[in-house]
């Protein structure tokens, strides 16, 4: 609460009139009042929610889980849910068109990033879009750092200096997943399907995809699953097996099985067992994982994930001492014993099932991390509705919770006031959950939409950050073919009209990405899917100038209808940039439950430099800089510093 800033009476006499009711209902909303998306079969799988949710929470933060033995789930999520790392973050253009582009433009390999470098997009005229200048503009991303390329050779995406690997970068800036459950599909390109089976991320596309189910369990047979509203579990099953994440080259899921569940192997094959968390502490205190903490010891009290798979799922699932034997061309029998072929492998039950357990397991864990407790939403819950006066700035000088110079901010978010096409901001980052990409948008209108001329994804935009050819988004495809619900409905080409509105220019899908909630925005710097810019006004920045790109076109030339140009004068950027910041949850800024954690050790780069690695003891991967977060409980603890600040910032950063 509190007195707005003196310039707001300077600011509102510039704008239009207050816009009608009618135009406030778009407005963002409580989130509480929206419900959390959940697969309606959940309980044929699951028997005991909160122990779901437990093992979801220990396989997301284990270290265990990479092919590294040190690389999690959460060492690419561990602040707001996104990466604040700054030291070997960089990528090159690896998904360019015409073949990965491996050359870095910005710094380079192991390059300890600085304020200087951003924005990464250099215009040819500062402020405005159109032509890039050739020699200061960089197609390099700010992304995470995975695994070292784990296998013999030097990495052939180049992520090595001299003889020596240094870890690996993925080719997209990390999206938190802090209120990811309410995305109807995962990843920027929106491959991780909103149906889970129980297998890969790829949904009901790959049609073998299966797990076997035992309600004998004499007799388990193969099974197709399908679990709607489940892209979470799609998603979570995908970094496990990439050699630019946490996997080395070829790494299974019966691999990831086989090294964390103790269960029957071949003969003669000895497996250790692996202890939940076992090189990283657990508070007491934790919300999820404090009566299995052994604090001050590492790891969880529970020996093994056998224990806790058993705990959550239905046995059916998990509960037949027959083996699932596997052969080279991947045909599958049941068996009662191991063989002595060295070409096939044998399963048990659980292990076969593993993604089944650890996509839904992770998901009931992510779906807790649902931030809606802003100082927005608070005002939200008091005003509801879209005739409460208290809603208006030119005539509530003292709003609840939030300033004056913020809720004139979100009316400028959402007013129509933006190019013929009135353009809003509200019109992509749309309702309480702040984005068109949701569940709940998408199952009311459908995946496929028509925008000024170009049918698209709805919930996937091209806005002109970068070249469409630099990154195709969700207009690529795969080995199961296009990514994009649009093309995947016209096959061929465009329909003539969609909607009962001509399509007058085309598909709108190469170079779109998913739209991400602006929720907790201001914690989860560097902003767009390339790490683009570094601050919140420079993103405002972007869109006040209609994108860095124009004219947008797909690769075969059709033109994409760019942003509009709404031309914000520098107190409305601060009045935008203070409506973003009221979207913070507190909870979230001290990693207060359900946003509280344990111990985890994370590479910030390498002991070097942009033109040395260091490899002290000659094993061809450069030396890491291991940093700790410290385990915090259900009281949570300092406030987590932006970025390029505190201990992932450059050296002597505050």
């Amino acid at each position: 609460m509190g007195t707005a800033p003196r310039k707001l009476e300077v600011v509102i006499p510039r704008v239009q009139n207050p816009p009608p009711a009618s135009d406030l209902n778009n407005l963002a909303g409580d989130l509480r009042a929206v419900p959390v998306p959940k697969p309606p079969n959940l309980g044929d799988f699951v028997k005991d929610e909160q122990a779901a949710i437990a093992l979801g929470k220990a396989l997301f933060w284990d270290m265990q889980v990479g092919s590294d033995g040190q690389t999690a789930c959460a060492s690419c999520h561990f602040r707001a849910g996104a990466d604040p790392r700054s030291k070997n973050q960089l990528s090159p253009g690896l998904n360019h068109v015409s073949g990965p582009d491996l050359t870095f433009k910005t710094g380079g390999l192991n390059h300890q990033l600085q304020a200087s470098d951003f924005p990464l997009t250099r215009l040819l005229t500062p402020g405005v879009r159109g032509g890039l200048d050739p020699e200061a503009d960089s197609n390099d991303v700010v992304s995470s750092q995975g695994v070292h390329w784990l296998a013999p050779g030097l990495d052939p995406l180049g992520f090595s200096l001299g003889f020596v690997k240094a870890r690996r970068v993925a080719p997209r800036n990390t999206p938190s997943v802090i209120n990811a459950v309410f995305n109807h599909r995962q990843f920027w390109d929106g491959r991780a399907e909103n149906v889970f089976n129980g297998v890969n991320h790829l949904g009901t596309r790959d049609p073998g995809a299966k797990v076997f189910r035992a309600d004998d369990p004499l007799l388990p047979i193969e099974v197709r699953v399908e679990l709607i509203n489940s892209s979470l579990a799609s998603q979570a099953v995908g970094p496990i097996l990439s050699n630019l994440e946490m996997a080395e080259p070829g790494r299974t899921a019966l691999d990831v099985a086989r090294e964390l569940a103790k269960t029957t192997r071949k003969v003669a094959r000895r497996v250790e067992k692996v202890r939940p968390l076992a090189l990283q502490k657990v508070e007491p205190t934790d919300s999820v994982l404090g009566a299995l903490s052994r604090w001050p010891q590492a790891g969880l009290a529970v020996p093994a994930y056998d224990q806790m798979i058993k705990a959550a799922f239905h046995d059916v699932w998990w509960n037949s001492k027959r083996l699932i034997q596997v052969a080279p061309d991947g045909t599958k029998v049941v068996i009662d014993h191991p063989d002595d072929d060295p070409a096939t492998e044998e399963y048990s039950l659980l292990q076969h099932n593993f993604s089944l357990f650890f996509g839904l397991a992770i998901q009931m864990y992510e779906s807790t991390l649902v931030s809606d407790d802003t100082p927005w939403d608070r005002f939200r819950r008091e005003n509801p509705e879209a005739t409460d006066p208290d809603l208006n700035p030119w005539t509530n000088p003292n709003p609840s919770h939030i300033n004056r110079l913020a809720l004139f901010g979100a009316h400028l978010f959402n007013e129509r006031a933006h190019g013929p096409a009135n353009v809003r901001c509200a019109n992509c980052h749309e309702l309480a959950e702040m984005t068109d990409a949701s569940v709940r948008r998408i199952n009311a209108l459908g995946p496929v939409r028509i925008r000024e001329g170009n049918v698209m994804d709805r919930g996937f935009h091209n806005i002109g950050v970068r070249p469409t050819e630099e990154d195709l988004g969700a207009g690529a495809r795969d080995a199961f073919g296009p990514l994009s619900y649009t093309q995947r409905r016209f096959p061929m080409a465009p329909p003539a009209t969609f909607d009962g509105v001509t399509v007058t220019k085309g598909f709108g899908v190469e170079g779109a990405f998913k739209m991400p909630s602006l929720r907790n925005v201001a914690l989860t710097a560097p902003y767009f899917h390339n790490g683009d810019v570094r601050t919140l006004r420079e993103v405002v920045e972007l869109y006040s100038r209609g994108g860095n790109v124009a004219p947008i076109k797909q690769t075969d030339g059709t033109p994409i209808e760019p942003m509009s140009v709404p031309g914000l004068t520098a107190d409305e950027t601060d009045a935008m940039v203070a409506w973003l910041e009221a979207l913070t949850d507190e909870r979230v800024l001290y990693r207060r439950a359900p946003f509280d954690h344990p111990q985890l050790f994370v590479p910030n780069g390498h002991a070097g430099d942009d033109t040395s690695l260091a490899d002290a003891n000659g094993d061809g991967f450069a030396d890491d800089v291991m940093l700790e977060i410290p385990a915090v409980g259900a009281a949570g603890g300092a406030p987590i510093p932006g970025f390029l600040e505190g201990p992932f910032g450059p050296p002597g950063s505050p």
